[in-house]
């Protein structure tokens, strides 16, 4: 688990939350936070996934083949010896390669940095991939999407955060997920009013989070 730095009243820097942690907080903004005290930094630990999701970012930022070598590397760096997840990730890797070509793929850039920053709460976190499409841009979240993702908090606060970063209206930002082997791209276009309706939501959490973060007074 990972988080950014708190901050406190009068400090001048909002607390940030990672947009992978949102429904987290507003399940329980009190358990959320007594973690967020309590938790220690640490590094990712790779694993077959993350082998697989950094290999397709050097793939954007080369080519194939170089991909491929790449993704070996990792396996061996790593000690992956699952040879069966390994076969797994390489076929993933294949399958990935296979579509973003078949599409033309036009990638603007990945492992972006998204920044939204509404009242006392600042929504951060990556994006894996964001894409040049005819209607304006696409954010790809890749991963295995939840079920509910279209309903949940973060989706059209990253739509917001692309927008702003690419300087684009709302509406020419499309935000989705897509599974690692290029399969089950899946996106959506939320509206203005449901991105102001997420961002007052979020600001009243944060408002919550403000109150949970004040020191409590002695007996």
């Amino acid at each position: 688990m990972r988080f950014g730095p708190l901050s406190w009243p009068g400090s001048g820097v909002d607390m940030r939350i990672s947009h992978t942690e949102l429904e987290t907080c507003l399940g329980n903004p009190p358990n959320w936070y007594v973690a967020v005290r309590t938790a220690s930094s640490h590094g990712y630990k790779m694993g077959y996934e993350r082998a697989l999701r950094l290999t397709i970012f050097h793939y954007h930022k080369t080519s194939a083949a170089e991909a491929r070598q790449y993704l070996d590397k990792m396996v061996k760096k790593h000690n992956l010896k699952n040879a069966a997840r390994v076969t797994e990730i390489e076929n993933g890797l294949a399958s990935y390669i296979d579509w973003a070509e078949s599409e033309s793929l036009k990638v603007a850039d990945t492992r972006i940095k998204v920044t939204l920053p509404v009242g006392f709460l600042e929504l951060r976190g990556e994006v894996g991939r964001v894409d040049v499409t005819a209607a304006g841009y696409r954010a790809v979240l890749l991963s295995q999407p939840p079920p509910d993702w279209q309903q949940q908090l973060r989706m059209p606060l990253i739509q917001a955060a692309i927008g702003a970063m690419y300087g684009r209206p709302p509406d020419k930002i499309a935000v989705g997920f897509q599974e690692l082997d290029g399969s089950n791209l899946e996106t959506v276009v939320y509206g203005r009013r449901q991105i102001s309706a997420a961002e007052q939501r979020f600001r009243l959490l944060g408002e919550t989070v403000r109150q949970l973060s004040k020191p409590r007074r002695k007996v």
